[in-house]
């Protein structure tokens, strides 16, 4: 057996308990191995039923009396009285099995555990778990089930907890003797680690009992993992060093004629990131930069700050960005801070790709900016000397398009700018993107206008449309959103379809409305966008796929309908969509009862990177990341926050070990390199020669 094996492989799992485990993410014998329990149940001590306590859980070592099952029409229970020395307890299932009374005949001897309670002076149990005992010498055998510390998993449905138990003891017995200690003996003696084989024994079947789980063996497998994500992101970093890129410096003097014909003030950390920028690009070093901008924060206008300097060496930069509609954003904001200096810039997209003249402005290099979607990875549109690549909301794009986009140029590695509106905490931008150089922009323009954010409930609906309404008639525009494209007999939430259908034609009559949602072609959805921009449509209703990429200057109210449905970065992604003018704009969380807490940070504060530590608390770092965690070696047993501690020292050793053996070939980091390799395989780019 291997740990690739698929579960399968382990005795007692069949096709359908695989496909159960399947549910849970776990596919193969090493994911069985990380599939830590939960919580833990001392049930080494044996309590008289005598001295039960009414709301303890408690064991019982009990000889059966008998049982009988109570059949109401379809519905069946069971009940079993059984006693020991000192009194008799009486069970009950709310279900019949023809099990049960098998198990429960009289004269059965029986290990039973559950909460105690008192009725009709008996002691009682609802739905115990129990098994038939082993006896030896008078006393019961010690078992997976009881007379041991016992593990307690996270459930699936048919997927119990017995059946966890076997099969979890059967993987390790299976695949422990597989594993090697992949950490230097000197490292985890130092940091008094315990050994790998002997951590995953005391995680699933531990020998002693304290409230939480096992920290000393915990703290081995966490720190392993995290220990093995720095080593790939280090390892990556130090093969991107080795890249030789192409040293561009500003000959033409056009970065600072840029920079003096901007028409308003750059704030300090557009300064520090345009310095950061420059530097990184002037080195005989590819760039790898990954800027984070809150929303509004001015981003365009570093990375075309960007474009002058690879413009002013010859070279071409092609923006990236995920939609139509963005591109022509950009695209405008280029012509007017670029024209000026004699950059030319073309828009490349879908409705524009098959145009002769554009094909030949980006093939000559007479186009020195090209801004376009995924129009740009065609195979057939190639660069006269691509110098700079510049990713737009970097998330919507996955690993091999950059990659795709960075192969089109012919003259050396192009330098990479990455950008996200997507504020992430610094401690896991460190983790995630460890192999890249981080700059942020926290500051806002001094003219950009706060938007005011408020919680509604359902009874303030009436004050709400008269809102909308005063909005329109101003000649204004209006952004309503919803979770949901259409109605859900699960979920009770007003879907985007069906209130685009009511707030057109029952409440808004007079007033043009637009329903945008993700479905749409994405031709459908540019159009509807350029047309609610230019002013056709007064009022969007849209689902969450506003979230990005528009700019209205004149839309200055958002509603948001079930915002507890979202994430607080997703909320403050979608009002980003307001205030973009010179008018007060505002934002409305239209919530059905009670104010969640989490949400009032929305109304306290703008800062995007702020309210993201707060959303990280809520959500956990899996569902906070979403698609930014694909490509990424995952979290099985360490969660970023809460093992902080261990994350940081992983960062510190896996520095440290690469520094005095930068390609792991030591004997005693062999099986560690080989633990990053497995790991790391296919997951980022740039990780080739065996990394």
């Amino acid at each position: 057996m291997q740990l690739e094996d698929p579960i399968s492989c382990v005795k007692y799992v069949g096709p359908q308990l695989a496909r159960l485990f399947s549910k849970k993410g776990i596919r193969t014998v090493e994911d069985a191995l990380y599939f830590l329990p939960r919580a833990y149940e001392d049930r080494r001590k044996i309590t008289p039923i005598g001295e039960f306590v009414t709301g303890q859980t408690a064991t019982a070592y009990v000889e059966s009396l008998g049982g009988r099952t109570i059949r109401k029409g379809r519905i069946s229970r069971f009940e079993a009285t059984v006693k020991d020395a000192t009194g008799v307890l009486r069970l009950f299932w709310f279900r019949g099995y023809k099990s049960l009374e098998e198990d429960f005949a009289k004269g059965n001897r029986l290990l039973v555990h559950g909460e105690a309670a008192f009725f009709g002076g008996f002691a009682r149990m609802n739905h115990p778990d129990y098994e038939a005992a082993v006896e030896s010498n008078g006393k019961p055998v010690p078992s997976y089930h009881f007379g041991r510390v016992i593990p307690v998993y996270s459930e699936t449905e048919g997927l119990h907890q017995k059946t966890l138990r076997r099969i979890m003891a059967q993987v390790l017995k299976e695949s422990l003797p597989l594993l090697d200690e992949p950490l230097p003996e000197e490292m985890r003696t130092r940091l008094g680690l315990p050994p790998l084989r002997e951590s995953f024994i005391s995680l699933h079947f531990p020998k002693d009992y304290s409230e939480g789980t096992p920290q000393a063996p915990f703290n081995r497998i966490a720190f392993e993992e995290f220990f093995v994500l720095q080593l790939g992101l280090a390892l990556k970093k130090q093969l991107r060093d080795k890249e030789v890129g192409r040293s561009f410096v500003d000959k033409k003097n056009l970065f600072s004629a840029y920079l003096k014909g901007l028409p308003f003030a750059l704030t300090g950390d557009q300064v520090k990131a345009l310095d950061a920028i420059v530097r990184d690009m002037g080195s005989l070093q590819s760039m790898s930069r990954l800027v984070q901008g809150d929303v509004g924060s001015g981003k365009t206008v570093v990375a075309l700050g960007a474009a002058v300097v690879a413009a002013s060496c010859g070279t071409q930069t092609a923006i990236l960005v995920p939609t139509e509609v963005l591109a022509q954003q950009h695209h405008r904001t280029a012509e007017k801070l670029l024209a000026p200096l004699g950059i030319r810039s073309i828009l490349f997209t879908q409705s524009t790709a098959s145009s002769k003249e554009v094909r030949k402005a980006v093939e000559s290099g007479d186009a020195s900016v090209v801004i376009g979607t995924h129009a740009l990875f065609q195979e057939k549109v190639k660069f006269h000397d691509l110098g700079l690549v510049v990713v737009d909301e970097q998330h919507r794009f996955g690993v091999e398009q950059r990659g795709e986009l960075l192969r089109k140029a012919v003259k050396g590695t192009p330098h990479l700018l990455m950008m996200t509106a997507t504020p992430i905490p610094r401690t896991l931008a460190l983790t995630l993107y460890g192999d890249l150089d981080l700059t942020w922009i926290r500051e806002k323009p001094a003219n950009r206008l706060p938007i005011q954010t408020r919680i509604w409930n359902e009874k303030a609906r009436p004050r709400l449309y008269s809102k909308i309404r005063e909005t329109l008639t101003r000649g204004e525009q209006v952004y309503v959103i919803y979770p949901l494209v259409e109605d859900s007999e699960k979920l009770e939430l007003k879907s985007a379809t069906r209130m685009h259908e009511s707030l057109s034609k029952e409440v808004f009559p007079e007033f043009p409305v637009a329903l945008l949602h993700g479905r749409m072609e994405p031709e459908e959805k540019d159009a509807i966008l350029a047309d609610f921009k230019a002013g056709k449509y007064r009022l969007l209703v849209s689902t969450t796929v506003i979230e990005v990429g528009i700019d209205v200057p004149n839309a200055t109210l958002m509603v948001v309908e079930h915002p507890d449905r979202l994430g607080l970065s997703q909320l403050h992604q979608l009002r980003g969509r307001v205030g973009r003018g010179d008018k007060a704009s505002e934002c409305i969380l239209l919530v059905d009862d009670k104010i969640p807490h989490r949400l009032r940070i929305l109304e306290e504060t703008e800062d995007g990177f702020e309210i993201a530590e707060e959303d990280l608390k809520f959500r956990g770092p899996g569902e906070f990341l979403g698609t930014h965690q694909s490509g990424l070696p995952g979290f099985r047993a360490g969660h970023i926050l809460q093992d902080g501690h261990l994350l940081g020292l992983a960062r510190q050793e896996a520095l440290a070990l690469l520094e005095a053996d930068p390609e792991l070939e030591a004997p005693e980091n062999r099986t560690i390199r080989r633990v990053v390799e497995s790991r790391w395989k296919n997951k980022l780019e740039r990780l080739q020669g065996g990394y």
